[in-house]
């Protein structure tokens, strides 16, 4: 590799280890011993340009000589360089925003709310009138802040023109190889087949929440309330917080893991203030320090948010050590994702539910039907925010996109979205694109083991080590590469929209 490539790749393990101990510590509750700003102001060579175009001549060069795997190796440097790059051009819009919202202060009714507070608030709260206000005071606060957040969005704009592209979304093609032109397709397609039986589960969820409400166009059901419904608060006495956790630790064991993955894995479930309430996973080092940060949380939720990031976590402990530096570290964020989708969607399976956290037969059923329409609502939300995300990272962050965003959520969820949040509910360099391509992923990995290893797989420990020996390639693989592998046929997501929808209409 030419030398700016060789000095990123020489220091990128220690310097990706600091900045997940920086983001494992900040989840966690803990004291920062140094700032994001300053950790990466000690390695300028990340966020260069003259670093992306080194690796430009380094691909062009190893793509000449036919070496696939320093082809590889060299992409996934070059888009996190990319990444990189923006995050430099964004990080005092960062810092700014960060600052803002701390320091923010939300009258709702007689109480006063931090930002955050109000944010994770809206979906617990039982009152309408209540959610009501903290959307209000939310989306306010955000639209009379709108420039701040249009500073960040633009910040993008800006990436492209550094690195010589003709906008933002050819920039993000060029380094991820993804056509979002064909995915936007794929996902207008999918908005199109899944939308009769989406709405008809949304009618029955809302009225449990609400017995009067009714979905848009003829109702008046607005986002907080599909927020508060998807929390599905009238099965929690079946997920109890202090269930979910064992439950997942007796599956693990009875399909050939373990949770800490022999030592690999560091399991943060110490309470403390300031912790996440969300479990995330930061990792250290790829695969001998990967940290799970847990806070126990009820609801079907809360079991959907441990399992997910369970499996990111034994993905990334079982990644071969063998590896380049690069294979290890980096890669396509779709499989990632599609790995931790895996054992997300177990909510799926009956069977599952019955046998690790004893629900009746009935309830197992229902809570099926409850996880297939979660999982499609976030389906069909992203999906809406791909077509908008595209769009607003070509035209810029202007007023006119609180339009374009409220219209696309509308047509999607059916239900009146706060246009204030136009600019706050966007994905940083188009990940959106890599959670709509993992469900796809997801879709034909579990239909691959379900029809190898039966529908009672997770509890065959040869489907756990089938998915092991696909953890141990890490970075080698990209989604549609993958997915031609395990399926024969390429990434599809109308089919994972239809699969959804099969299990609504049982």
């Amino acid at each position: 590799m030419d030398r700016p490539l060789h000095s990123v790749r020489t220091r990128l393990d220690d310097f990706l280890a600091e900045l997940a101990t920086l983001n494992y510590r900040q989840g966690a509750g803990l004291a920062l011993d140094v700032s994001p700003s300053q950790l990466h102001a000690a390695f300028p060579e990340l966020s260069s340009p003259d670093t992306f175009a080194a690796a430009n001549e380094a691909l062009a060069k190893a793509q000449s000589k036919n070496e696939p795997l320093t082809v590889r190796r060299i992409r996934l440097v070059r888009e996190l360089v990319a990444s990189h790059v923006e995050d430099a051009l964004a990080a005092r819009h960062v810092e700014a925003i960060a600052s803002l919202e701390a320091q923010a202060r939300l009258m709702v009714d007689d109480q006063t709310y931090s930002f955050g507070e109000a944010l994770g608030r809206i979906p617990h709260e039982s009152a309408r009138g209540r959610r009501a206000l903290l959307e209000r005071a939310t989306g306010e606060f955000l639209w009379q802040n709108r420039t701040r957040y249009g500073d960040r969005r633009d910040a993008a704009l800006h990436t492209a023109e550094q690195l010589g592209a003709k906008n933002y979304p050819a920039l993000r093609q060029d380094v991820t190889g993804i056509d979002f032109a064909r995915l936007a397709e794929s996902a207008a397609t999918m908005l199109a087949r899944t939308e009769d039986a989406y709405r008809d589960v949304l009618a029955y969820v809302l009225k449990k929440v609400d017995p009067l409400l009714r979905p848009l166009p003829g109702g008046e059901a607005r986002r907080h309330d599909l927020q508060a419904a998807l929390q599905t608060p009238w099965m929690d006495g079946f997920f109890r917080r202090e269930d979910a956790f064992p439950a997942v630790v007796r599956w693990l064991g009875e399909w050939g893991l373990t949770p800490n993955a022999g030592g690999r894995i560091r399991i943060d479930d110490e309470a403390r203030p300031g912790k996440s309430p969300r479990p995330f996973v930061a990792v250290v080092r790829v695969p001998d320090d990967i940290r799970l940060v847990l806070q126990p949380r009820g609801g079907i939720d809360g079991l959907a948010s441990l399992l997910h990031e369970m499996g990111h976590a034994q993905h990334r402990a079982h990644v071969s050590d063998t590896l380049p530096m690069e294979l290890r570290r980096l890669g396509d964020a779709s499989v990632t994702e599609a790995h931790a989708a895996v054992f997300e969607r177990l909510l799926l399976s009956p069977e599952w539910l019955k046998r690790y956290l004893g629900l009746p037969t009935v309830a197992a059923r229902d809570t099926v039907r409850l996880a297939a329409f979660q999982a499609l609502t976030l389906l069909r939300r992203h999906a809406a925010k791909l077509t908008y995300e595209l769009s607003l990272t070509q035209r810029g962050a202007s007023t006119e996109r609180a339009d374009e965003y409220a219209d696309g959520q509308r047509h999607a969820l059916f239900v009146e979205p706060h246009p204030g949040f136009f600019l706050h509910d966007v994905d940083p360099q188009l990940y959106v694109a890599h959670y709509l391509r993992s469900w796809a992923l997801e879709t034909q990995l579990t239909a691959r083991i379900t029809e190898q290893f039966n529908e009672d797989y997770w509890r065959n420990p040869a489907a756990a080590a089938w998915l092991k020996g696909l953890y141990a390639r890490g970075g080698t693989d990209d989604a549609e590469g993958l997915a031609t592998e395990t399926s024969g046929t390429p990434l599809a997501l109308p089919e994972a929209g239809e699969r959804l929808v099969a299990i609504l209409n049982r």
